[in-house]
């Protein structure tokens, strides 16, 4: 039976790893060794600490950002400014430390995803749509719903923009109640899909008429003090809201939502602000809503598939948890992350186990490597040019993975998400997986600039002897390498592999001792970095380090 009660004691040294591996964008070493001694609900604290507002991008041609009253620099392209937000959206990822923040605004992404080339006319749209995920990371998931609806990226998006009376473009209406919010249930009647219908599609399309861009930026949110879209008319009287009545169906308890204060065929800018809370209301009052979202979060941080008793153990009381708490995110994750389901001591170990089941995309691949082995990378503040040119090559990496970094494909966001049944499969393809292994002997060789130049490498050789506790064990080194790199406990048969076959390459551990210890006294690594690094590369380039 799966179970959300919690675990009892503090995590140690594995339970760490695999809370970090799926709660940050990858633990360091240190991260480990602090979170074994928290118990799940300290680590939760910890996990949602606030973090401070990263600085914005800066473009070394201008000096500046480019977010209002700054502007572009005439000479830079616009899609050169789409990949300085996608670099510096990863940096922050890659420094970002112990913290749920940046996870939740991956994960927001993918679930009210944003294609960047759509909106990369106005580069500062895509900056505000990161901030506002970001705002709304570790709050209340209604409030960054209705957020999302009047964001200006997104109605370029999803076509909100060009929602009008009379015209009515229903591409946004229907992704927010199928992908959103309520859920796509079974079809139970012609254009019935059991949590809503398509006259609901419509209903909301019309309640949802009449918003436009501001490319002013002139339009503050006073809650979250971000640009937002605008009612369309002269500020005060708006002049494209339909104001007919918005009939749902019994899905949503035959709701009618009526315009108020109509004059003339249109209303206030006042009235379309409360039509639009009228329908977040009556959304998120439906049931289904609730485990849409719970059934996102749960893909997201443990597993792909849902079952019969997964749906009843886990994500109807998660559900529960989330109106009760009205939809505050942080109440289901609480819960989640310190129970016996997710640490896989709700079933017996051969059955239904969820550590090292995800296939890591190939974010969680490039970023938790970085943070894993500490990578150094050129400097921001004093090298921006060359750190650019290094998270381009990064971003590179990405869509040789299969990850076409803020540019999905489809407008419900990256496959591995939300296609059934496959979801995280959709990140392995023998062309997929060759590129994941290449990345290995990138960092091993070093990512270099255009004059040879190295941008970023690991020395692993350096890495085992400022971290492993004793590296001329090396049984001893290998048990330390596998808890950090590697998300399960391996069997015997393979763990001597990696230690006699590829460490130790047939030879005694004696003979591997004497080449440490040579090392050590003469500072030459001639021996020792041929062996670790054929290991570095072997372990990178295994099966088991493509999960977690």
């Amino acid at each position: 039976m799966a179970s959300l009660n919690p675990i009892s004691g503090t995590l140690g040294a594995q339970n760490a790893a695999h809370l970090l591996r799926r709660a940050t964008l990858g633990p360091t070493l240190a991260d480990i060794q602090t979170f074994s001694n928290l118990t799940p609900a300290a680590a939760f604290q910890q996990l949602i600490q606030v973090q401070p507002t990263p600085d914005l991008p800066i473009d070394y041609l201008s000096g500046t950002d480019w977010v209002y009253p700054n502007t572009k620099h005439p000479d830079r392209f616009t899609n050169t400014l789409s990949d300085f937000t996608s670099a510096w959206w990863i940096e922050n990822m890659r420094i970002s430390g112990a913290n749920l923040t940046d996870r939740m605004v991956w994960f927001y992404h993918t679930h009210f995803p944003l294609i960047i080339s759509r909106v990369e006319n106005i580069p500062q749209f895509s900056l505000d749509y990161l901030r506002l995920l970001r705002f709304y990371a570790l709050g209340n998931y209604k409030d960054l719903s209705k957020a999302i609806c009047i964001d200006n990226a997104i109605l370029i998006h999803l076509d909100g923009n060009l929602n009008i009376k009379g015209v009515p473009q229903e591409n946004f209406g229907r992704e927010f109640l199928e992908l959103f919010t309520v859920g796509k249930g079974d079809q139970v009647g012609p254009e019935d899909y059991t949590n809503f219908t398509e006259d609901d599609v419509k209903a909301l399309t019309k309640a949802l008429t009449g918003w436009g861009i501001d490319p002013s930026f002139q339009t503050i949110d006073p809650v979250t003090n971000l640009p937002t879209g605008k009612v369309k008319g002269n500020g005060t009287i708006s002049s494209q809201h339909d104001v007919t009545d918005k009939q749902f169906s019994a899905a949503f308890n035959n709701q009618l939502i009526q315009t108020a204060n109509v004059t003339g065929g249109n209303t206030t800018v006042q009235s379309v602000y409360d039509e639009l809370d009228d329908v977040i209301d009556m959304i998120f009052n439906s049931p289904h809503t609730a485990k849409n979202i719970c059934r996102r979060v749960y893909r997201e941080f443990v597993y792909f598939e849902i079952t019969p008793e997964i749906e009843a153990d886990i994500i109807e009381p998660l559900a529960l948890i989330l109106e009760q708490n009205n939809f505050e995110i942080t109440s289901v994750l609480e819960v989640l992350f310190a129970s016996e389901h997710f640490y896989d001591v709700d079933s017996v170990q051969t059955s239904d186990n969820n550590i090292g089941a995800i296939i890591k995309s190939p974010l969680d691949l490039l970023v938790g490597t970085m943070r894993l082995f500490d990578l150094e990378v050129p400097d921001k503040t004093t090298d921006l040019e060359r750190h650019y040119t290094l998270y381009g090559q990064l971003l590179n990496q990405l869509e040789l993975k299969g990850l076409n970094f803020l540019e999905p494909y489809d407008v419900a966001g990256y496959d591995a998400y939300f296609q059934v049944p496959d979801f995280q499969r959709y990140w392995i393809s023998s062309n997929y997986l060759a590129n994941r292994y290449k990345f290995a002997e990138f960092l091993i060789n070093g990512f270099t600039d255009g004059n040879g130049a190295v941008l970023m490498q690991l020395d692993f050789v350096q890495f085992v002897r400022d971290n492993c506790t004793d590296p001329s064990d090396s049984n001893l080194l290998m048990q330390e390498l596998v808890a950090w790199m590697l998300p399960i406990q391996l069997t015997t048969e393979r763990f001597d592999y990696f230690k006699d076959t590829i460490l130790l390459d047939q030879l005694s551990p004696i003979n591997w001792s004497i080449e440490w210890n040579n090392y050590i006294n003469t500072n030459d690594d001639t021996n020792v970095r041929i062996q670790l690094e054929r290991l570095a590369l072997a372990m990178m380039q295994s099966p088991e380090y493509q999960l977690y």
